[in-house]
């Protein structure tokens, strides 16, 4: 045990107003204060160790420096990349006009009647065809109705005797 005495131990005891008693914080300032800094250095060390280990393992892998940027990726002299490199979309989606233009050819494609080769004329024009079926269905409504049947009249039948 310590060699506080009895007294000295319980003069640090508070007495709360509800019969709660409590010893009293000390925070050990000197201690906090080692951990804090050894922590800091040691996080130190290992970032440069690490950031040592990184630059160990570039050279390795990679004498020469590294590797030139592909062809492909490199703007052209209109400041322009490759469309797609692989499957993957290069452009930023504001600058990606390829499904607009995609859009609009299928609509020409359409409106001028355009099937697989395009100087040939194989299907009537959507427009045309469109109009077509507007003047069926408004002959449809203009034929008079065919006039109903009328009810044939049926001889009355002779009295009998």
């Amino acid at each position: 045990m310590s060699n506080k005495s009895q007294v000295e131990v319980e003069s640090r005891v508070i007495h709360g107003a509800h019969g709660v008693s409590s010893e009293e914080d000390h925070i050990l300032t000197g201690k906090v204060l080692q951990v804090g800094i050894g922590s800091i250095i040691i996080f130190i060390v290992g970032g440069i160790w690490s950031w040592r280990l990184q630059v160990a393992t570039t050279h390795e892998f990679a004498p020469e420096g590294p590797a030139p940027i592909p062809a492909l990726i490199t703007p052209d002299k209109d400041h322009r990349t490759a469309y797609e490199i692989g499957i993957v979309n290069q452009r930023l989606f504001q600058q990606d006009t390829h499904a607009e233009e995609k859009i609009r050819s299928q609509q020409e494609a359409l409106d001028k009647g355009y099937a697989e080769d395009r100087n040939v004329v194989s299907r009537t024009p959507l427009n045309q065809a469109m109009d077509q079926v507007i003047a069926q269905q408004a002959a449809a409504r203009q034929k008079p109705a065919a006039p109903a049947p009328t009810p044939e009249s049926q001889p009355t039948p002779a009295p009998q005797p």
